[in-house]
């Protein structure tokens, strides 16, 4: 049922009855007709950079097929959730009554995409999410809903494994966690994986999403004198956060991001602001295999510019769920679901596989420093990667029931 209690089959039948029903409803209804698929991300909002970034890559992804899947033509339509749950939520269900769209990517914010994938397991349909949060892969498994980005466990152990290779003498960390989901399941898998590499934590303060302040975090930091600041946050927060820091002594400390932005978002700072900052990234263009090369290729010719992880994402999603589609040779995103739990392929990352249980898309996470200004070149990488990590998730860790 709808939220108002209208059904689907009612929908989809007044629209029969009275000869309104679309291309996209005859395919429905088992007509051949178009493919119907989604693009819900962030045009406004604190991940508003995201929008147009997973656009591009989404469209990459469709021109590489010619906008066609075994014989359909394939329509990519775009809505923006605003980043905010409850209108994910009924544009997505918007989108699944009025033009039967059956797979979907794009949510920047894990918030959004958590309850964009209660209605997935509801109605059937396929989810890649962008991810960020373990509970997409954990207590909020389902079976439709996938996880493109690392898990946040493997983001925090290779961020803090570079930095402890880099400064051996590094002990003492502080986090500043970002207040949602997100933020919590960055701050867990930190609290998992920093004692195992022999730091202690000193510390951590919550801040609320869309802070600007940070004033106040950063005295209590300086209070325990800490080797690493840990920013567990993301956005324009963590943005506002890195502006702050560069007039704080905290400056002396290693600056550490797990999981914070895109190098495209980090062009807003100056190159002193994030020159020696540490970032994990769920991307990077230098990744050397055959089917990134291509992809940077393709996105160098159409754009100008190196692809970053927002584009990757929506690229390589939108590819996998394709290549799942041919492998089961049907779009029934039930057949498509099936086929993708345990699906070994070529990714952007290499040699990649979903975990035929969680639906974690088991890949690399990559480590970069952003460079001094004095090493900046017109047209490449404002951050040079610098390590990669793969360690998966501890068994004990996941909170995924599903059989």
């Amino acid at each position: 049922m709808t939220s108002h209690g209208f059904s689907r089959r009612m929908f989809l039948q007044t629209l029969v009855a009275t000869g309104c029903a679309t291309p996209a409803l005859s395919w429905a209804q088992g007509a051949g007709g178009d493919l119907n698929i989604a693009l819900l991300s962030q045009n406004s909002g604190n991940f508003a950079m995201y929008g147009e970034v997973v656009f591009k890559g989404a469209t990459l992804a469709l021109e590489e097929r010619g906008h066609k899947i075994l014989g359909r033509k394939i329509n990519l339509l775009r809505r923006d959730d605003e980043g905010k749950p409850a209108i994910g939520v009924r544009r997505l269900t918007e989108l699944v009554e009025t033009s039967q769209v059956k797979f979907f990517t794009g949510n920047a914010s894990s918030a959004v995409g958590l309850a964009e994938s209660e209605i997935a397991a509801r109605e059937k349909i396929v989810q890649y999410a962008g991810g960020g949060s373990d509970e997409f892969t954990g207590a909020r498994c389902n079976p439709y809903t996938f996880q493109w980005s690392a898990s946040p466990y493997t983001g925090c152990s290779a961020t803090l494994e570079y930095v402890r290779k880099a400064f051996p003498n590094a002990k003492r960390v502080y986090t500043l966690t970002v207040d949602y989901a997100f933020g919590h399941s960055l701050l867990k898998y930190t609290k998992a994986a920093a004692p195992e590499l022999g730091f202690e934590l000193v510390g951590n303060d919550m801040h609320p999403l869309g802070e600007r302040q940070y004033t106040q975090y950063f005295n209590k930091a300086l209070a325990v004198k800490p080797d690493v600041i840990l920013l567990l946050t993301a956005g324009s927060d963590f943005l506002a956060a890195v502006r702050q820091l560069s007039s704080y002594g905290l400056k002396d400390a290693v600056i550490a991001a797990p999981w914070a932005a895109e190098l495209d978002e980090l062009k807003e700072l100056t190159p002193e602001m994030r020159a020696g900052l540490i970032l994990g990234l769920n991307y990077h263009s230098s990744i050397d295999n055959p089917v990134n090369k291509a992809f940077v290729a393709a996105v160098t010719k159409r754009y100008q510019s190196l692809p970053t992880y927002a584009m990757a994402y929506a690229y390589d999603a939108f590819r996998t769920i394709f290549m799942a589609m041919e492998k089961a040779n049907s779009v029934d995103p039930t057949a498509v679901a099936k086929t993708m739990e345990g699906m070994q392929f070529d990714s952007v990352h290499g040699p990649t596989s979903i975990d035929a249980k969680t639906h974690q898309t088991n890949r690399p996470y990559y480590v970069c420093v952003c460079k001094q200004p004095a090493a900046l070149k017109e047209g490449a990488d404002i951050a040079d990667l610098v390590f990669q990590g793969s360690k998966l998730q501890p068994a004990a860790l996941n909170q995924c029931t599903r059989a």
